[in-house]
């Protein structure tokens, strides 16, 4: 079974790829994707939400677990014209991402805009 470390890397290497099978491939069915939106959940989500965005994540530091949790700072670029409306598509912007897994697959990614949004484990 794969760390959590792991299944993350495998998850942005697929994401980065634009490969959505296979980042469907490193989620639980139940999957959580959250955001400035909410939280929704499951596989439909988010392949609709890969697709929709565009997104490319750049890890800025390496990947490590902490409390269960992998919280990665990131540069995110959005290359479509879904992008938030306070990022332009083409330029990246620092973004915090919180990866929780089970069993060796993603059991939630949750996006937050500042660091202070993270909430403690």
């Amino acid at each position: 079974m794969p760390s959590a470390v792991e299944t993350v890397q495998a998850w942005h290497d697929a994401v980065n790829a634009r490969d959505i099978d296979a980042a469907l491939a490193c989620c639980r069915p139940d999957v959580v994707v959250g955001g400035p939106r909410g939280d929704g959940e499951g596989h439909d989500l988010m392949r609709a939400w890969l697709q929709r965005s565009g997104i490319e994540l750049e890890p800025q530091e390496p990947l490590e677990e902490r409390d269960g949790r992998v919280v990665v700072h990131e540069l995110a670029r959005w290359r479509t014209a879904n992008a938030p409306a306070e990022v332009p598509s083409q330029e990246p912007a620092e973004t915090w991402v919180v990866f929780e897994t089970a069993e060796g697959l993603l059991s939630a990614v949750r996006r937050y805009e500042t660091p202070e949004q993270v909430p403690a484990p």
